[in-house]
């Protein structure tokens, strides 16, 4: 009984409450969570990177490749379940928001298995696809990083799943507390084991591991408490309705991190066409780049929940305003972090890496990054909320643009005319393609969903 008016409570606050104040409140845990899993995201690269070898860096970012498919579909499941778990919340219907939310980990748990046998089984293909076979050293190093980290897949699945079921359902602190224990773990792991005890990539890879299964245990302990939404298995509809439900919800950000990681991949290849040295300059400047988002997409899930449930409640004009809240914050974020990489990211590079040669062309790349990055704050936002409304075929045309359908012609083309030089100006020209499009969509979606739905409220 407790648990459920604690529901009922935090459904009011979010349909009803202060909203600067709300977005706040929601938005902290999950920027804390950002920060902690961006240095996460590096630790592995600066660890691998204190030992003086291009190769061993670039298999760090090859491996992340494959990371990043695994991730696109346990956020894939985890949104598609979320979304609608939080929809009901706002409708009230709890019994179908917990259908849902055992739903989606029983179908996360079959998936995950599945994904683990076919790995091992072809391990060496999935290396040579995700860009390992240009050399025999790069393509050592990561079978032998590769190799364990496709026993962690199941897990990483139902880390994500449970994150964003969690997040979703408007417990964003307990959902971060269970994301950030497992990977504090991991960067406490990673020194001990690369370093002291010698370990190499493969110590990265056991980190990761002990880091995902700690991880997994602090999030399922945060579904039983009061006021979140447990995960009871004998609740599953595994039936048509659900599934597709699921599908739907979640493509678009399956298609945006899906796009991605095949994007990884098609850069690894490109970017090996030009020496090691440049898989790893890239893997370097692109995840420094990467410090820019992490506020942005932080705070961007503080108002997912606040978009979603007053969708359900039918509050169109707090949607509104809770959009050109969280816009003008992260633009503020924006060009502080931009502003700072920019100036200090010789500094941060040069911490990835002892090469001269990879760290200039490294540091190029960030800094041609930073020319856009500032304005990518709508881009970020406007697919959050065409999926947090259900617009799920518009959500993914936005969220697919920037690392998938402009950033590949923009690779290739980039690339083509310059050279190696191409690598440094392909991302900002598809970030700008992306803003300019999703400017375009967002506008037209903005007026015909939000606008008429608001008169009709």
């Amino acid at each position: 009984m407790n648990g459920q008016l604690k529901k009922e409570e935090r459904v009011q606050l979010i349909t009803t409450g202060k909203l600067y104040p709300l977005l706040v409140k929601m938005a902290v845990p999950s920027m804390i969570g950002m920060i902690v899993s961006t240095v996460y995201n590096l630790t592995d690269t600066y660890f691998v990177g204190m030992l003086d070898d291009p190769t061993l860096t670039a298999s760090v970012g090859i491996v992340f490749s494959f990371v990043s498919v695994i991730q696109a579909i346990g956020f894939w499941f985890g949104y598609g379940s979320g979304n609608y778990i939080s929809r009901m919340l706002g409708k009230k219907e709890n019994e179908k928001a917990e259908e849902m939310a055992a739903t989606g980990i029983t179908l996360t748990m079959i998936v995950g298995l599945i994904i683990l046998a076919l790995c091992l089984v072809f391990l060496k293909p999935v290396a040579t696809l995700m860009g390992a076979g240009r050399e025999e050293a790069l393509l050592d190093a990561t079978m032998r990083y590769l190799r364990i980290t496709v026993c962690t897949v199941p897990i990483m699945l139902l880390s994500n799943v449970l994150y964003n079921e969690l997040r979703l359902a408007g417990s964003a602190k307990s959902s971060v507390i269970g994301l950030m224990v497992g990977m504090l773990l991991n960067m406490v792991l990673d020194p001990v084991l690369i370093l002291w005890a010698g370990l190499g990539v493969e110590g990265a890879a056991y980190a990761s591991m002990a880091g995902q299964i700690i991880g997994l245990v602090c999030l399922c302990l945060q579904t039983r408490k009061a006021g979140n939404v447990p995960v009871k298995l004998n609740k599953t509809q595994l039936d048509l309705y659900h599934v597709k439900t699921i599908l739907m919800g979640g493509a678009p950000n399956f298609c945006r991190q899906g796009i991605s990681s095949i994007t990884s991949v098609l850069i690894n290849h490109v970017a090996g066409g030009f020496g090691v040295g440049a898989i790893a300059a890239v893997t370097i400047a692109i995840k420094v780049a990467y410090i820019a988002y992490a506020l942005v997409i932080g705070f961007g899930q503080g108002f997912q929940p606040i978009c979603a449930m007053n969708y359900g409640a039918q509050k169109y004009d707090r949607i509104k305003n809770a959009f050109f809240m969280t816009l003008i914050t992260v633009t503020v974020f924006l060009f502080i972090t931009t502003g700072f990489l920019f100036l200090k990211g010789e500094l941060l590079i040069g911490a990835f890496t002892g090469d001269a040669g990879v760290a200039t062309l490294a540091v190029k790349i960030l800094r041609a990054q930073c020319a856009v990055l500032p304005f990518m704050g709508y881009y970020v936002l406007i697919g959050m909320l065409l999926q947090n409304i259900g617009r799920f075929g518009l959500a993914t045309s936005v969220t697919t643009l920037e690392n998938g359908f402009c950033l590949i012609p923009a690779l290739y083309v980039s690339c083509f005319l310059g050279g190696e030089a191409g690598l440094i100006y392909f991302k900002p020209v598809a970030s700008l393609m992306a803003l300019l499009i999703s400017l375009v969509i967002g506008t037209h979606a903005w007026r015909k969903y939000l606008g008429d739905a608001s008169k009709e409220s």
